[in-house]
């Protein structure tokens, strides 16, 4: 795997994806934090393309021979391509998903033109396809932090540093399968009938092998979008009371007993229906609140704070107040814990 060939380390957050998937002209699609992986919080999501796992990678660590021996390396139903430079593993772990779900997804124009030029492709050359892809690329370090300072020095990750990688989960023609780019191949997982069911003793195997300490997990589900989802079940809810009040309204005009008294059972479950239908409505205001702050965070990322920066520090400087806040600072950090910041394979 060669440098990181100007791709930018990315942050491993829900809004960042999404808004990654949907500049890329994806559409109709988001990313969700996993915090269960019980059958149930899954089901709750679908339609689910497909999972992303993140997890602290070390050499041998997720691998074993009954794995290795799982690597299909000429399988022609499942979209695989190797990672070739560094820091490119999120955006890869995305496409792996939405490069395998494309009958599922509308994956726009530059996604299409990716997959159908490179689908004949062993997969290092998909995977430099992939990374020389410049609309790709500029969506991808579209999320740059801003550095002071650039430098065209390479740093290699050393044994003391703390690597991470992405991975991704997703069901392909009845089969389960596990995609790292650091692989040969597909990791083939076996037939499933429900794949849901399945992936969670998957990745629960998986994360067994690590140290009881080891806890710096992270699980994304890249699932439809939640909205039009929502929208259309109330739409349906709609044409439920439409139903229901046309029959109350012919039942109104029969005064038999029997009439009456199915007309309150009408009434309650039109009652029911409403009040289904304000809980939709109360889950599409959830959501639209959602993207409005994952827009404003990414806004945030995005802006480049060093200018203003760097007058708020000359301004201290000009009243004096700058070597009281530099001690404030260094107490500061000596009470907080250390911490490393993380690499990505």
């Amino acid at each position: 795997m060669s440098d990181n060939g100007n791709w930018c380390l990315i942050e491993s957050d829900p809004g960042v994806f999404t808004e990654l998937i949907n500049n890329m002209g994806v559409s109709e699609v988001q990313v969700e934090e996993l915090y269960s992986l019980d059958v149930a919080t899954l089901r709750a999501m679908e339609p689910v393309h497909g999972l992303i796992f993140l997890f602290k990678w070390q050499a041998g660590a997720g691998s074993s021979d009954s794995q290795e021996a799982n690597i299909n390396r000429n399988n022609e139903e499942v979209y695989f391509a190797q990672q070739i430079i560094q820091n490119a593993c999120a955006t890869q772990a995305i496409l792996s998903v939405l490069l395998n779900r494309a009958e599922d997804i509308e994956l726009g124009e530059t996604l299409r033109n990716l997959r159908s030029f490179s689908v004949d492709l062993p997969p290092d050359m998909r995977g430099l396809a992939l990374t020389n892809c410049d609309q790709i690329r500029d969506v991808h370090n579209s999320f740059a932090r801003a550095e002071s300072f650039l430098s065209d020095e390479k740093r290699t990750a050393t044994a003391d540093d703390d690597v991470f990688h992405f991975i991704s989960y997703v069901p392909v023609n009845g089969r389960l399968y596990e995609l790292d780019g650091l692989k040969d191949g597909p990791i083939d997982h076996g037939a499933t009938d429900n794949w849901l069911e399945d992936v969670g003793g998957v990745i629960q195997k998986r994360m067994s092998q690590y140290s009881q300490s080891e806890i710096r997990f992270n699980l994304m589900a890249v699932i439809g979008d939640r909205r039009k989802i929502l929208n259309q079940k109330i739409s349906t809810v709609d044409a439920d009371i439409l139903k229901l009040m046309e029959r109350l309204d012919a039942l109104r005009l029969d005064d038999r007993t029997e009439s009456r008294e199915e007309a309150g059972r009408v009434e309650t479950q039109i009652g029911a229906l409403n009040s289904e239908r304000a809980g939709l409505e109360h889950m599409v205001g959830m959501e639209n609140e959602k993207f409005r702050k994952y827009r404003t965070e990414n806004s945030l990322r995005k802006h480049n704070f060093i200018p203003f920066v760097y007058q708020l520090l000359r301004g201290m400087s000009e009243k004096g107040t700058m070597q009281a806040a530099i001690a404030n600072a260094r107490d500061a950090a000596k009470r907080r814990p250390s911490r490393q910041e993380p690499k990505w394979q």
